[in-house]
């Protein structure tokens, strides 16, 4: 995993009070730990909680937090993260996940519905 860590390169945060948000790697502290930057906020974070993407930016020594968010708005970065699959996949789990009860009763019945017909549709 580490072989591709460079800086510039955008990751996603897969566990801790992050989880979900993307950011991207501002510099290489050791072989366990990077500093990372943007919607996540600037921390300090270890590797093992991070996915790399193949989304990488130019950026330069000292950059500031401000000269991020400018990057991530210049090259539409989250717009493009959340059209990959992984993102796709996250943007839904979130969806779901503030459903009412009832709107999960409905989603449940209809992919039932929507189960069934595939499975009639291949005999």
């Amino acid at each position: 995993m580490t072989t591709n860590l460079e800086r510039g390169k955008v990751v996603s945060v897969i566990y801790g009070p992050s989880m979900g948000n993307v950011g991207v790697v501002i510099d290489i502290v050791d072989e366990k730990r990077c500093l990372i930057d943007g919607p996540c906020g600037r921390q300090i974070i270890n590797l093992k909680r991070l996915e790399l993407t193949t989304i990488k930016l130019e950026i330069h020594n000292k950059t500031t937090s401000k000269d991020i968010y400018h990057k991530f708005l210049e090259n539409n970065i989250l717009k493009t993260w959340f059209s990959t699959f992984k993102g796709k996949k996250l943007l839904m789990k979130t969806f779901i996940g503030n459903f009412t009860d009832f709107e999960h009763f409905k989603f449940m019945i209809g992919k039932k519905n929507f189960n069934n017909i595939a499975y009639l549709r291949k005999k």
